[in-house]
């Protein structure tokens, strides 16, 4: 099994291949040198092979994360600015930054097989390395789960400042701020205002924290019907049937623990509660995708604890993908004929066109920021039909090729509607997916702009 090497052992391993290739290079007798010398150039070539692969082993630890990737930004919108406009108001929408474990349930479950397993010495060496991590994390999430992280903030921060910089004529009027009742989407609005706050001192920030019952950021609370396809949808065991394809407990687990106690986990001998008690650990499954949530939390926090060396590249691909075909199906674009996934975020677009048209008229707002979860954003971006995101998959082997949630609704993923006007009152819309220009089905000779009465009736047709 390939495993993934820590940056010391990489370290060291290069060290001693270059003193040793090194000492044969220049213990060759004048009469080589001319091969030496060919030896010596092959040497570095092989020294930057080796390293360019060492440092893609340790990379890969930071891949296949699914949603849970942190937010980084590679290219931003440098569309210029069309001759004569001027923005005067971004209507935004972005998810929470990188966070903390949701609750006490993938680690306490796994350390506690793990003790159980040491209790019987049913454990390996690799299986106490394994605990040992595990309760590091822990110690790491006392008091913090469902929070953000030191990561997470610093993902708004650095949003907050990009957007001051890239639209300062903008500013000068208010700006409402609101986010779910959920503790990290308040940490991620309070975040953003703090680094905003700094550029815009003289600004009045309108802020709010909507309840539970939430129309416009977790309508997916409030479907009875959508509660049912999300629990009992026809994706739900096509989805079941499809992720047994592939079976990787035994190659993970025979790491971890004895073969007679992995035959004990398949019996079903374990019921392992998460603290909310509910059995989260149950089976050879339940144990590895436990082991692979925590592995996708890791570059949350920050530190790298390991969990990525039990697994394959393969594996981690593998288990990245099942979690992919989920959000496809449950919260965006899904299959022919089911739109119910995306239909429940209606009333938010339609509240983007309606505090749209109002800071068009009045001219008193700069923008209106609004702070929520993947399960608020990934069927919003469906709904846009932006970059071909919207596209439904039958199939379940093709999701994966064309749609990838890490890109889709990573951690602080956000949508910006920036609007430019004129002299005379013509009103140009652009949107941003992540700080990128956006590109929608509507025509345009301005592309990435577009009149706003053409962004308006293309969106208005779907609420109808």
């Amino acid at each position: 099994m390939f495993f993934y090497f820590s940056v010391y052992k990489i370290t060291f391993l290069l060290l001693y291949f270059n003193f040793c290739l090194t000492q044969l290079v220049y213990n060759e007798s004048d009469k080589y040198f001319s091969q030496g010398g060919f030896f010596k150039v092959n040497t570095i070539k092989f020294l930057a092979i080796f390293t360019t692969l060492s440092a893609s082993i340790f990379s890969a630890d930071f891949n296949y994360l699914g949603t849970k990737q942190p937010y980084s930004v590679k290219e931003i919108s440098t569309a210029p600015t069309p001759n004569g406009y001027k923005p005067f108001f971004v209507n935004h929408l972005g998810r929470h930054g990188s966070r903390h474990l949701s609750s006490p349930k993938y680690d306490v479950s796994l350390y506690e097989l793990l003790s159980i397993a040491e209790k019987e010495n049913a454990i390996t060496p690799e299986g106490l390395k394994l605990k040992n991590s595990i309760a590091q994390l822990m110690e790491i999430e006392k008091g913090n789960y469902g929070l953000l992280t030191e990561v997470g903030v610093k993902e708004q921060k650095e949003i907050a400042k990009r957007f001051y910089e890239n639209n300062k004529e903008i500013f000068g009027k208010d700006i409402i701020a609101s986010s779910t009742y959920v503790e990290r989407a308040q940490q991620s609005r309070d975040a953003f205002l703090e680094e905003l706050g700094q550029y815009t001192p003289n600004i009045n920030f309108k802020v709010s924290t909507n309840n539970k019952k939430d129309i416009l950021l977790r309508f997916f609370d409030l479907s009875p019907e959508y509660e049912e396809f999300s629990e009992n949808g026809s994706w739900k065991k096509e989805l079941n049937t499809y992720s047994k394809s592939k079976n990787f407990n035994n190659e993970v687990l025979n790491q971890l623990f004895s073969k007679d106690f992995v035959k004990k986990l398949e019996s079903g001998e374990f019921k392992l509660k998460d603290s909310k008690g509910k059995v989260v650990l149950k089976n050879p499954t339940d144990a590895v995708r436990n082991l692979y949530d925590l592995y996708i939390i890791q570059a949350n926090i920050g530190k790298n604890l390991g969990f990525g060396e039990f697994f394959s590249e393969e594996q981690l691909k593998w288990y990245e993908e099942v979690d992919n075909l989920s959000d496809f199906y449950e919260k965006g674009p899904g299959k022919n004929g089911e739109d119910i996934a995306t239909n429940i975020a209606l009333p938010l677009l339609e509240n983007f066109i309606v505090t749209s048209d109002e800071a068009i008229k009045n001219q008193n707002i700069s923008a209106n920021l609004r702070f929520a979860h993947a399960e608020t954003t990934i069927p919003f971006i469906t709904l846009l039909d932006i970059n071909g995101y919207s596209a439904k998959e039958d199939n379940m082997e093709k999701v994966y090729e064309r749609w990838l949630g890490r890109d889709i609704s990573g951690m602080s993923t956000n949508i910006q509607w920036i609007f430019y006007k004129n002299d005379k009152n013509d009103v140009l819309v652009k949107i941003l997916h992540n700080e990128k220009d956006a590109e929608l089905p509507i025509a345009t000779t301005m592309k990435p702009y577009y009149k706003w009465d053409d962004v308006k009736n293309f969106y208005t047709n779907k609420l109808k």
